[in-house]
């Protein structure tokens, strides 16, 4: 067997059922990084009201397994449309697609029962199975999280970092077209996630007006830093996780919002530019309306 499922998490928030109720709309993002991002956003997440987010709309990373590296732009897109699918299943799709992987060693009517009613199966038998799933990539558990979500407002979003060291501007190009295509929000980060972090930490026009150049490059400067990931960690005091959002990030937002906008906003334009146009993303966010009568379409 091969890895075809993607769609994991070591560990995912079970929201209560108060707060099931209070969300209306969520935007389901997919990243490049394992870490980074993901703890960004599950901040932004947890403290959205005190962001000055309404409490019905959040945004939900999709996760992937600490492993999987694939993190080229159209690797981002297909963990999404992974999800898509997923939403799109109903419960015999839901059956087929586990039966079909394991149609030798566990019969249609055990798959069944496990997904209707687990806790009538031994504990023993159960958690081989979940084992057996995983060895797969199929996170059963946080699949069975993700598709309990399913509004007609959701929307689904990629972040891609521009990264010209490793993504042509040829694939940035077909990506962004694909998600205009499918309908999907799509936030580049020229060069890179830390751009985003920096504008955060930094005046980035006081420090950086005559070293513009040098952030676009991003050249390596150490086995552990590009440019702009060793300004970050030089201000944060950070790697690539343990960012302490709630400290170091959270009190900036609106600088960085600020900041980001005097760069290109555009996808097309932030392939050959720096900039980051996250702050779109943030903003949405920050003006989704206060009352359920006010969030149809115009």
């Amino acid at each position: 067997m091969h890895n075809q499922f993607r769609l994991m998490s070591a560990a995912y928030d079970r929201e209560d059922d108060d707060e099931k109720e209070i969300v209306e709309k969520r935007v389901f993002l997919s990243v490049e990084g394992n870490e980074t991002e993901k703890e960004y956003f599950d901040g932004v997440s947890k403290y959205r009201v005190k962001i000055g987010i309404n409490a019905k709309v959040d945004v939900e990373v999709l996760g992937r397994g600490r492993k999987d590296t694939n993190s080229a732009p159209q690797q981002v897109i297909e963990l999404l449309e992974e999800y898509i699918r997923l939403r799109e299943q109903d419960e015999d799709d839901f059956l087929e697609e586990i039966s079909n992987q394991f149609r030798e060693t566990y019969s249609v009517e055990f798959i069944k029962q496990y997904l209707e009613n687990p806790e009538n199966l031994p504990r023993r038998q159960r958690n081989a199975f979940v084992t057996e799933l995983k060895k797969i990539g199929y996170d059963i558990n946080y699949r069975k999280y993700l598709k309990k979500y399913n509004r007609e407002l959701d929307e689904f979003a990629v972040l891609i970092d521009r990264d010209k060291h490793t993504h042509s501007e040829a694939n940035m190009s077909e990506c962004i077209n694909h998600c205009k295509d499918k309908g999907y929000k799509c936030y580049i980060a020229n060069p890179c996630f830390e751009f985003w972090l920096l504008m955060h930490l930094a005046n980035i026009e006081k420090e950086f007006g005559e070293r513009l150049d040098e952030i676009k490059e991003n050249e390596s400067v150490s086995k552990r830093h590009t440019f702009v990931s060793k300004e970050v960690s030089d201000r944060a005091h950070h790697g690539k996780s343990n960012i302490s959002f709630a400290r170091k990030y959270m009190p900036y937002i609106d600088k960085a919002i600020e900041q980001a906008k005097k760069f290109p906003g555009d996808e097309n334009e932030l392939v050959d530019n720096i900039g980051c146009n996250l702050w779109k993303l943030m903003e949405e966010l920050k003006k989704y309306p206060h009352t359920p009568t006010s969030c149809g379409t115009p």
